[in-house]
């Protein structure tokens, strides 16, 4: 049993994959809420699973933990992001801290996105709780498309470099950077900025000189930004922090080299085939930098690296660990 699948963003679409991945291996799925409005719903279906994943490890890891003690169901734990990260970011109080240690003390199987995401974790409970039997890393994985098609982009032949950003326009994500990125940047260099969030009138305002100027346009959230990425030269990542972020794996499954500044999730991602889509430090001036050097790069070498990467992350193995860490949570039970 899923239960606490979020509606929208990388976590949505890897939850899904992982859902539809594991319906074509056999397995029988039951979706549940994470709310207390559907606790009779996610019980009934909890008493008929063999194994509780909790998407999120919040509030879908303490009702999963507590529906699995009543049941006496194993419960694995999704470990999406930076735990330490997360909670220095929301600014945390000690009381959130606290009960968070104590609850994750209780918990017996943990799957993290990466391999940062778990020291991030073992920092904040100085070490895996005693009671783990199972802190396994799971990278995210492409999600299988039906249709690649030929890419759209137009470089070449309008002069103009295309720069596009996918994500969520919040502290965590940064993206007061793209507005430095672009500033930074020579004056054919346009950004297309698709997603939401509680920091896109600051944005809108903050860049108005730029929009005016027909160098960065808002497009607002989109449900499938899949078709976006190869109408772009490169995208980039301003993220203070991730996990194992799905829009690098998306823009280099179109095709479209990604650049980021280095943070621990990204120079796992990318340090060994790619490194040079890597920034020298998280300032506009090494972001712009890294961009002006992928650019001059030959294509052909890129699209090599970028497929070394993405050799990493595929599908089939992504739903094949899966599957074996389920069954045997649900075995050892």
């Amino acid at each position: 049993m899923i239960h606490g699948a979020p509606g929208a963003g990388g976590v949505a679409t890897v939850v899904q994959s992982l859902a539809d991945g594991l319906l074509q291996r056999g397995c029988q799925i039951t979706h549940g809420p994470s709310s207390l409005a559907g606790w009779r719903l996610l019980l009934s279906a909890a008493r008929q699973s063999q194994v509780l994943l909790a998407t999120h490890n919040f509030r879908a890891a303490y009702v999963g933990w507590v529906m699995g003690a009543l049941l006496r169901k194993p419960v694995v734990v999704w470990v999406h992001g930076p735990l330490s990260e997360v909670l220095e970011q929301a600014g945390a109080s000690p009381g959130k801290r606290q009960w968070l240690r104590w609850f994750y003390r209780r918990a017996v199987h943990f799957v993290f996105v990466s391999e940062s995401s778990k020291r991030s974790f073992e920092r904040f409970m100085q070490g895996l709780p005693s009671q783990c039997k199972s802190a396994t890393v799971i990278a995210n994985a492409l999600v299988p498309r039906s249709e690649t098609g030929p890419s759209s982009r137009t470089n070449g032949n309008d002069g103009i470099v295309r720069i596009g950003y996918v994500g969520r326009l919040s502290p965590e994500k940064n993206p007061h950077l793209l507005i430095d990125l672009m500033r930074a940047l020579p004056a054919h260099f346009q950004l297309t900025v698709l997603g939401d969030g509680p920091l896109r009138d600051q944005l809108e305002t903050a860049s108005s000189d730029l929009a005016d100027a027909g160098r960065i346009r808002f497009l607002g959230h989109q449900a499938d930004s899949a078709a976006f990425y190869g109408t772009q030269d490169l995208t980039v990542l301003t993220s203070r922090y991730e996990g194992c972020p799905m829009a690098v794996l998306e823009s280099l499954q179109a095709g479209v080299p990604c650049v980021g500044v280095p943070i621990p999730s990204l120079q796992e991602m990318l340090q060994d085939s790619a490194p040079y889509l890597l920034a020298k430090d998280d300032t506009a001036d090494a972001l712009a930098a890294a961009v002006v050097a992928v650019l001059e790069r030959p294509r052909p070498q890129v699209a090599q690296d970028l497929q070394k990467t993405l050799a990493r992350y595929r599908h089939s193995d992504f739903v094949e660990r899966w599957h074996q860490l389920l069954t045997h949570a649900a075995v050892a039970c």
